[in-house]
């Protein structure tokens, strides 16, 4: 079994990108000034022997405690509540990058705010099973685009597609006899074979025999999401069906925040990390 050092290690290629981010975020900072923010939480965790990937929102508690107090790192001066406040901004950033990046499945810090890290937040870290089925079930499915809605939110929950991978899919992407969606051009150059669960292959079927024809257009070609202007279907498009379902649910999610919950949900399922992460 790797020590906690070599585990911790692993993750120094994330945080010197994440450094990386920094320095162009903030081009008109002093390099060191800016890394100085993230190193101080870096430091912290490696000196109470936390990994990245075992974060909860107890330890942002902690960590705000051991800045306020002084005890952080050995250092003896404690920090105001504006330095305070910047320290934490970039754990929070720092976690909120990882989530965004898909090295997290989960942002452990989601719902928790620099100036009150006792906050509970606004938000729930994830979607619950409940709150998910509100949401697919939300979708007027007397209409053509209540039927392709349906279908891409049960896509993208039920296989753990990013907003990308889903936005570009095609009729030939889809192979509803086998129950599988073929990926081309992902994220990282792969090709891939992504399951889809009954419930999506149902919803895809109605869509593509009873909504998408009427969504046709001169310029559609072979595309599977298709728009009411009779136009192919644009991420914005994606974007704001969340917020309609959001309002009309009262359900708060996003397309990414969909797809963790699938992952969530595979986990509290008894699903492996592994098999999560080939998916």
């Amino acid at each position: 079994m790797k020590s906690f050092d070599d585990r911790f290690d692993e993750w120094e290629g994330h945080f010197e990108h994440y450094r990386t981010v920094l320095k162009k975020r903030h081009k008109t900072l002093k390099p060191q000034k800016i890394y100085s923010r993230i190193e101080k939480f870096w430091t912290w965790l490696q000196d109470n022997r936390i990994l990245p990937s075992d974060l909860k929102k107890t330890h942002f508690v902690r960590y705000a405690n051991d800045l306020r107090s002084g005890t952080l790192c050995v250092e003896t001066e404690s920090y105001s509540d504006a330095s305070l406040i910047i320290f934490l901004s970039h754990a929070l950033a720092w976690c909120r990058h990882l989530y965004q990046a898909d090295i997290f499945l989960q942002n452990p810090f989601e719902g928790l705010a620099a100036g009150c890290p006792f906050a509970k937040g606004n938000y729930k870290t994830s979607l619950t099973v409940e709150e998910v089925r509100e949401i697919l079930q939300a979708p007027d499915l007397s209409v053509p685009w209540g039927l392709r809605n349906q279908a891409i939110l049960e896509v993208i929950y039920g296989s753990g597609l990013r907003i990308g991978e889903a936005i570009s899919l095609t009729l030939s992407s889809v192979d509803l006899a086998d129950r599988f969606l073929n990926l081309r051009d992902t994220k990282n150059g792969w090709d891939r074979c992504i399951p889809i669960t009954r419930p999506a292959a149902d919803a895809l079927h109605r869509y593509i025999e009873y909504g998408r024809p009427y969504l046709q257009g001169p310029r559609t070609g072979n595309a599977l999401w298709l728009s009411y202007h009779h136009d192919i279907l644009t991420k914005d498009t994606l974007t704001s069906m969340a917020a309609q379902y959001s309002k009309q649910t009262g359900v708060k999610f996003t397309m990414h925040g969909l797809r963790h919950a699938c992952a969530t949900h595979l986990l509290e399922g008894g699903a492996s990390l592994r098999h999560i992460a080939e998916l």
